[in-house]
Formats: structure tokens, sequence, C-alpha cells
């Protein structure tokens, strides 16, 4: 009998702790439920109708703009291709450009030097976006903007920037470099940091070389880090709206339209939102499987200490 009680009491005290855990726990699933899962639901339910944001009534028309996106409407793989080419780009500059400047940084003896240069590279970080497109919008500008100011002080031809659909996209992704490489570079430098220095001891030992010394011991202790801003760099690179919205509206000739903007634009613009919905699932598809992918692909080849 003793036994059987004994039981009985250590379930009611796990009832009692699960029950503890599921009310500290319940806000947070509230949220995430009514600001997340709730909305992915809503955004599959709408794809599948036909109507405006200005009325209710919406027919069901199954798979059918998912039809219309990828068999007739051209714009919709342009837009696809120009978000596939800038998120690559941008996050394959800026994984290169921040890994480069934390490993400058780390290497240097200054520690005073070594945060006034963090600190100016992370500056533009924390500058809002708006105020960075407006900036970079009179810099590139063709006729008074200042770096053509400087190009043609020394008799060179202006270089066109966002006036011109083979350069425009380009000049988006050195902007969005110039203003978050010093985020992730913090990061890189914080990794690097933690790597312990009995390794890098052995490795002078042995007379190992530096760039054997990187690649085998350096990229993989630093490799959950640089795992994490891929990661997060792909997922905003995919997300870009204001610099599109702000700075070129899809132009020239959609060479900088990108998904976002499209959704934006068939919804608020046009009023339709089930195509618009459509396109939000196929955003939405297309950053889980990559993001899969990476998990995938790349995970296996993280070193986690």
């Amino acid at each position: 009998m003793a036994g059987v009680k004994s039981e009985k009491s250590s379930l009611s005290i796990r009832l009692r702790e699960n029950l503890k855990a599921y009310i500290l726990i319940a806000p947070a699933i509230f949220l995430l439920s009514v600001f997340i899962i709730y909305p992915i639901f809503y955004l599959f339910h709408s794809s599948l109708f036909d109507g405006s944001l200005l009325s209710k009534k919406r027919n069901f028309i199954g798979l059918e703009n998912f039809r219309f996106l990828f068999s007739e409407y051209a714009d919709f793989r342009l837009v696809l291709t120009n978000t596939i080419v800038y998120s690559i780009g941008l996050v394959s500059v800026l994984v290169l450009v921040s890994t480069l400047f934390a490993l400058w940084v780390n290497g240097k003896i200054q520690k005073r030097l070594n945060s006034l240069t963090l600190a100016a590279a992370f500056t533009p970080h924390i500058i809002s976006l708006v105020s960075v497109s407006m900036v970079f919008l009179w810099l590139m500008d063709p006729q008074i903007g200042a770096i053509n100011s400087v190009i043609r002080f020394f008799g060179f031809r202006p270089f066109p920037f966002l006036g011109s659909s083979k350069t425009a996209l380009a000049s988006l992704m050195m902007m969005m470099v110039w203003k978050s490489f010093g985020y992730y570079s913090l990061l890189i430098l914080a990794a690097l940091q933690g790597v312990p220095r009995d390794i890098y001891e052995a490795a002078e030992l042995d007379d190992t070389p530096r760039i054997k010394t990187f690649f085998r011991i350096t990229l993989p202790m630093i490799s959950p880090t640089l795992f994490f801003i891929v990661i997060v760099a792909t997922i905003g690179a995919f997300q870009v709206f204001e610099t599109i919205n702000l700075m070129t509206q899809g132009g020239p000739v959609n060479s900088t339209n990108t998904l976002v903007f499209l959704i934006y634009s068939d919804a608020f613009k046009y009023l339709k939102l089930g195509l618009a919905s459509a396109e939000g699932v196929v955003l939405f598809l297309f950053v889980a499987i990559l993001t899969a992918l990476y998990f995938v692909f790349l995970g296996k080849k993280v070193h986690y200490r």
C-alpha cells in the first residue's frame, strides 16, 4: 500500500509540474498562434480564392492563382529570378566581407584601435534603413550624386548605378553590404576570440602554414556562427522591401523588382488579394525549402564543440 501511495504522489507531483510548465508557456504559445501560425494558414487559405481587398465576396478557384503565376504572369518569373540573384549575391558577399574584416580586426594588436574600428563598422547597422536609402539615393544619382561628381572630376564617364537595369540590383547589394557587414563582423569576431589559444599554439609548434591553419582550425571552429549568419542573412535578403520601395520602385524595367515588393504591389496597389496571397505562399515555401536544404547540406559541415 505504501508503494502504491508513493507512486500516486509522485505521479501527482509530475502532473502539477507539467501543469505549471504549460501555464508558463501558454502566453508565448498564444502569441505564436495568433501572430504566426494563424496568419500562415490564412495566407494558404486566401491563395485559393479570387477577390479584392475592397470586397468581402471571394470565389473559390483552387490552384488557379498558382497556375497563373507560373504560366501566364511573365513578370513573376523575372521577379523570382531577381530575388534569387539578389539573395545569393548579397549573402555571399556579406559573409566574405564580414569574415575578412573580422579576421583583420582580430589580428590587430591595439585594442583601443580595434574598438574604434568596430564602432565605425557597426554604426551603419543601427542607422534607419530609410535614412541609409535616402543618402545612397543621393550618392548614386547620375546627375548630382557625390560619387559621380568625383568620377567626373577625374575625367571619367558617370557610372549609372540605379539608372541602368544592368547595375541597379548590384548597387542595392553594395548598399546593403555596407549597412550590414559591421553587425555580422562583430558576431564572427566573437567566435574568433572564442577559439582556444592552445590549438593555435600547437599548430605553430608544428610549423603549420597560416592558410592551412585557417581552413583546418579557424574555419571549423567558427562554422556554427557562419552557419547562423547564412541562415539569417538569407531570410532577410528574401524579405527586402524598404530599399526597393524607396530607391527604385522595382525599376528600371523591373530589374530590381523582388518578390516582397511584387506582393505589396499586387495586394495594395492593384488590390488582387488572392494573387498576392499565392505569391506569399511561394515566398514562404521557397524560404522554408532553402532553409531546410541549408540544414541538410551545410549543417553536416558545421563543427560543434
